[in-house]
């Protein structure tokens, strides 16, 4: 498949998607705000991603990697974060290429970017400057810790938010030893989700007003409520949560479980009726009729002898089986799945088509996770990911009627790099 071949999949069917008609400029890196305008291009907008070949985003330098090669195209993670986007590769240092890039934005309705405060108001391209070219401009900027203040230009990743926000202290263990998420949460839940509230907010009331506007989204501010019940406690109490490991203060048995073949199982009892529930399922068990079990407080009380036996009996049991029989039984059960699990074996997701396979020019058959919102009337669609640069010559030629001698020009300046 060639290249030019690719760019009317991109936009044939965006007509009928609930975002059709409006174009974004997309400076963002990283996961934050590829994820926020990776949505926006799923349901509909024209979703341009401005990247350089010099630096690229650095989620096309991590795998892992199609076939296990090391290539700019072959990334999973970009991938996965950048479907049914454009890419327009630009060397912004080049005065030519800013000057292109503002020659864009009178059709876009949206600019995004998840840079330090500053950078591109440095570059000649922050909300000022082309605010003045489409009054009506929606802006959104998703600095670290937010624009001014004491670390207002410290730099910093999804890791970096994990403790800075508090996640860290919440995940761990009850004897003191710090354990992260394993992922970088503020990237891909909170911090784009809290963006594209304000960006469809704000594109309301543009409808209404006719008016523009510059949206800051705090990534700190915003991951920060992954923690807000600790934060209202400690206002209220004086004290610091401690980390619980998997547990629950309030409710036992509730926590991870070892099954068989090394795979673990979550099991949540919160009242004494699942309790009894649980009971009957593992009615050959003595710790099923112990009467020191039966409420809730005797089994917190007795939480240490009521584990040992709990443990006793899940380690003999495979756990897929386990927690259809818990979950048919009023009891919530979930078994702890692999990214394995989730693709071949979850049968929820394939009964629902979650996930979505999708040919990608040089990675062949892509698996995505479909969109986790269904619209029954305008359900969004998820196409390929962009190569590095693919469509550079369509954007400067189609969208701006450049011809060929001015785009060469352009390319003999280094301008798109």
């Amino acid at each position: 498949m060639n290249i030019q071949a690719r760019i009317p999949v991109q936009t044939k069917d965006r007509a009928r998607l609930p975002l059709a008609g409006i174009r974004v400029l997309d400076f963002t890196i990283g996961g934050a705000g590829p994820f926020a305008t990776k949505a926006m291009a799923d349901y509909g907008a024209e979703v341009i991603k401005i990247e350089t070949r010099t630096h690229p985003d650095f989620p096309r330098t991590m795998g892992p990697y199609a076939g296990g090669i090391k290539d700019p195209d072959r990334s999973a993670y970009f991938t996965n974060r950048n479907s049914s986007k454009l890419s327009f590769t630009v060397n912004l240092k080049k005065p030519e290429a800013v000057a292109a890039v503002k020659r864009l934005v009178p059709s876009c309705d949206i600019v995004m970017n998840n840079f330090r405060a500053g950078v591109l108001d440095r570059l000649g391209l922050g909300y000022d400057q082309l605010s003045e070219l489409r009054p009506d401009l929606i802006y959104v900027g998703m600095p670290l810790q937010g624009a001014g203040g004491p670390q207002g230009t410290y730099s910093g990743v999804g890791h970096t938010l994990n403790v800075l926000s508090g996640i860290y202290g919440v995940t761990g263990y009850d004897d003191g030893t710090l354990v992260g998420p394993g992922t970088n949460y503020p990237d891909h839940s909170v911090n784009p989700g809290h963006a594209l509230v304000a960006v469809m907010g704000a594109l309301i009331y543009r409808k209404r007003t006719g008016k523009g506007q510059y949206i800051e989204v705090a990534q700190l501010e915003s991951t920060m409520n992954l923690v807000g019940p600790s934060i209202v406690g400690y206002s209220l109490t004086g004290k610091n949560p401690k980390p619980l490991g998997n547990e629950s203060r309030e409710h036992f048995p509730y926590g991870l479980f070892p099954c068989a073949d090394d795979v673990w199982l979550a099991i949540s009892v919160r009242d004494d009726e699942q309790w009894h529930n649980l009971c009957r399922i593992a009615s050959s068990e003595p710790f099923a009729s112990d009467p020191a079990f039966a409420t809730n407080a005797g089994r917190l009380a007795e939480k240490a002898r009521l584990k040992e036996a709990m443990l006793a009996w899940t380690r003999k049991q495979d756990a897929f089986a386990l927690m259809h029989q818990l979950q048919d039984g009023g009891v919530p059960a979930g078994v702890v799945q692999n990214a394995r699990d989730l693709v071949e074996r979850d049968e929820q997701l394939a009964a629902r088509g979650n996930l979505v396979t999708v040919e990608h020019p040089v990675m062949g058959p892509v698996v995505y996770n479909g969109s986790p919102s269904t619209l029954s009337r305008t359900p969004g669609r998820i196409a390929c990911a962009p190569l590095l640069g693919e469509h550079t010559d369509y954007v400067l030629g189609d969208m701006l009627g450049m011809s060929e001698d001015e785009i060469s020009k352009l390319r003999e300046a280094g301008a798109l790099e």
